[in-house]
């Protein structure tokens, strides 16, 4: 019960609020696609801006907009055209399209039974088809049984020029852009190795049945790091950073195969092999640094590693970022060690000589990948976050000031001209200084402060009489409701 009301919490303040809502829900709805209101907005852009301090800034990487629609021939040489698939199966009733999959993994989890729900990942399609059969599941719309199992393309599939001579594809991953545009990068900026491409886009999968909201979606928001580096040489320091502290940090991991994560130093892990290099270890320390910056605790997240049969096809390496929820544990990003395999597949693709100079030889650079789904993270940062609010009668978002939509909300006391003139001036003031900020005069105080705290802002600046004579202000903090009178001089 305590679950399914903190999910409900969750849900009735993102549905109040508009922080996110169905796509073009006026026609049919199709399910995967979500719109972002104003709140969900700001708080998504404050996500990816913590971001680009970290990983664009901090680093001095490159950061790249590239396009979303790419030719045929990318992708066949990356190798998504032969490999990007799940496993489909239809209700040969109604028609409904299911992943094989999520069908048995969802069957036994209902029965609580871990050991088989972690074996699908590693099922052939046979052995899923006997097993549904086996199982008698059916369609959970009309009761129908299942066709025979068949591999489906994930991406969107489109023609390109006035009759569609040219074939392309929506990219289901932004990391391809980085890989293409390395070589002109190298060229134009004169960078050296190590270094990092990165970038913040849309990227589209035609799930086949999306579902939990923004957790599976057809059309969402990645945040990825290409991390280019010698293989040959030992990293040692990046960017000012001594990448051996940056290895001492201890994570919770979850190795392929155990039930229950230890605690231990990337370090440790980078010594028996589990983290296959030095730059694959800064990066993990990276990612900690980031998730903890939007305001999740080291006890909220795992990294889990990925078992072979599990990993994506040009991944070595892979270990997943997991945030504990209501939901459960949801991958909100990951760690890839890609090798050279993308800049050798387009190299060979496309006949061009990728490599670049690195300690006085021609080096085709090995990569490391941080990714992250931005939607994911916003869903699980208003998961954890919310507050049940017993004893202010409503439920409100714990929001770090640095993902939070607003920092401070201001409020006159009442309609009064003079306190309603001195409200705005200190909006525009605090616009002009670039301070988040908003102004609401609607409702009693009490209201308007309910609606701050239900959308996660920090702090609430009323403007009443005394402040026309002393120019002082009240100022509320949301988690602990108590009040204070602050110079609006101390405010910026």
């Amino acid at each position: 019960m305590a679950k399914e009301k903190k999910e409900n919490r969750a849900a009735n303040i993102i549905a109040k609020r508009g922080i996110f809502y169905q796509a073009f829900s006026i026609y049919k709805e199709i399910g995967g696609f979500y719109d972002y209101g104003p709140i969900g907005l700001r708080i998504k852009r404050n996500v990816e801006n913590a971001w680009r301090r970290l990983y664009v800034d901090r680093l001095g990487s490159l950061e790249i907009d590239s396009t979303t629609l790419l030719p045929e021939i990318v992708f066949k040489a990356s190798g998504h055209l032969a490999t990007f698939t799940d496993p489909i199966t239809k209700c040969m009733r109604c028609g409904r399209s299911y992943r094989a999959d999520k069908l048995l993994e969802s069957f036994y989890a209902e029965r609580g039974d871990a050991e088989s729900m972690a074996a699908v990942s590693g099922m052939s399609q046979q052995e899923m088809q006997r097993r549904i059969k086996e199982h008698g599941i059916r369609c959970e719309k009309c009761g129908g049984e299942f066709s025979q199992i068949e591999r489906f393309n994930l991406m969107f599939k489109t023609g390109i020029g006035s009759v569609g001579e040219e074939v392309g594809y929506l990219r289901p991953e932004t990391a391809q852009g980085a890989y293409l545009d390395f070589k002109p990068l190298s060229k134009m900026y004169g960078i050296s190795i190590p270094v990092g491409i990165a970038q913040i886009g849309r990227v589209y999968r035609n799930e086949i049945s999306p579902r939990q909201q923004l957790i599976r979606m057809r059309e969402f928001n990645q945040m990825e790091l290409q991390f280019f580096f010698d293989p040959g040489l030992e990293l040692e320091e990046f960017a000012g950073m001594n990448v051996k502290e940056l290895t001492g940090r201890s994570i919770s991991f979850l190795a392929s195969g155990e039930k229950e994560p230890i605690e231990a130093s990337i370090e440790y892990l980078l010594k028996n092999g589990k983290v296959p290099n030095a730059a694959f270890g800064m990066i993990l320390n990276l990612a900690c640094r980031f998730i903890e910056s939007l305001g999740f605790s080291s006890k909220q997240y795992r990294f889990r590693e990925i078992e072979e049969h599990e990993r994506a096809h040009y991944a070595k390496a892979a270990f997943d970022l997991e945030v504990k929820t209501s939901y459960g544990y949801i991958e909100i990003g990951g760690t890839h060690y890609r090798t050279d395999y993308d800049l050798s597949a387009h190299a060979k693709m496309s006949g061009e000589d990728l490599s670049i100079m690195s300690n006085g030889k021609k080096v085709l650079p090995h990569v490391v990948e941080a990714s992250f789904g931005i939607d994911r993270i916003l869903l699980a940062l208003l998961d954890t976050s919310v507050q049940e609010g017993l004893e202010r009668g409503w439920e409100w978002l714990d929001l770090n000031e640095r993902v939070a939509p607003y920092l401070y909300g201001i409020f006159p006391l009442q309609k009064d001209e003079k306190l309603v003139s001195k409200a705005m001036e200190l909006s525009t003031l605090l616009i002009e200084k670039e301070v988040p900020s908003y102004y609401a005069e609607t409702g009693s105080i009490g209201k308007r402060y309910a609606r701050a705290d239900e959308i996660g802002v920090p702090k609430c600046i009323t403007i009443d009489y005394q402040t026309l004579e002393d120019d002082t202000v009240t100022i509320r903090d949301r988690n602990t409701m108590k009040q204070v009178r602050k110079n609006i001089g101390e405010l910026v």
